[in-house]
């Protein structure tokens, strides 16, 4: 989990994302690309009434904020003890970390970030998203991998299989609802052949599954829920499930995720 990719932009949540990435590139030994997105060719598209003119001067006023949030991030992260570059791109954001994720072990963004959804479900690479005003510093917190025995939990599991060495403990959370044909014993066995320990909890569901999930993560002090991302997008409408829709909603704790 070396290759670390944080897009980024002048929201309010640009500083959950950079100090995240940047924890993890220190806690892994890892780098860090910043990438800033906007698709300057789509402007023009976005003017149709305006002429040339116009749309050559939207362009150059957006690529100039965009060289200078790359100027400011630069000069800001030199003194930092963590290798890292910026780059600007001529994409759309989804766009430009899909093209970035494959050289990419890991997006960094934020729970509020709006293409977090379609960034999650089409890019074949785990996502670590951060509640805003609460970037994730530590990584030896206890972890929760939220546990059905199914295809996209197992997918996220493997993922997480680097920040679940660093934790300082490993739940298996099962909240009771369907069979057991892949009990979360056996996710115990292939974490330990990973030298990762982990203990396996089930639970009746109280209230809804994401509620459930989320008071068993925060009776453990948890700094990390694992979860697959279950849904699809079509035409950027996104289906998702119920579990993974409220918790991008409502966690305060960061998720790693994982389609």
């Amino acid at each position: 989990m070396r290759s670390i990719l944080c897009p980024v932009d002048n929201s309010a949540t640009l500083d959950d994302r950079v100090e995240t990435a940047l924890a993890l590139a220190r806690a892994v030994h890892g780098h860090v690309t910043f990438q800033i997105a906007t698709p300057f060719a789509e402007l023009a598209l976005w003017e149709p009434f305006g002429g040339a003119a116009l749309s050559a001067e939207a362009i150059n006023q957006v690529r100039a904020a965009d060289e200078k949030l790359a100027s400011d991030l630069d000069a800001r992260l030199a003194p930092q003890d963590v290798s890292f570059d910026v780059v600007v791109i001529d994409e759309g954001r989804i766009e430009g970390v899909a093209s970035a994720s494959r050289f990419t072990d890991i997006v960094v963004t934020s729970l509020d970030d709006p293409a977090l959804e379609e960034i999650g479900i089409g890019v074949r690479v785990p996502v670590l998203a951060v509640p805003k005003g609460a970037p994730m510093l530590t990584f030896d917190k206890p972890a929760v991998v939220a546990w059905d025995g199914g295809h996209e939990g197992a997918a996220a599991l493997r993922a997480a299989l680097p920040l679940l060495r660093l934790a300082g403990g490993v739940h298996l959370l099962t909240v009771r609802e369907k069979g057991d044909d892949y009990p979360a014993a056996e996710a115990a066995s292939y974490l330990s052949r990973h030298d990762i320990h982990a203990e396996c909890h089930e639970t009746e569901r109280v209230g809804s599954i994401s509620a459930t999930i989320e008071d068993f993560a925060r009776e453990h002090d948890a700094g990390l829920i694992v979860m697959g991302l279950f849904g699809k997008s079509r035409l950027r409408e996104l289906l998702l499930g119920g579990v993974s829709r409220a918790l991008l909603d409502r966690s305060v704790v960061p998720l790693l995720l994982a389609h």
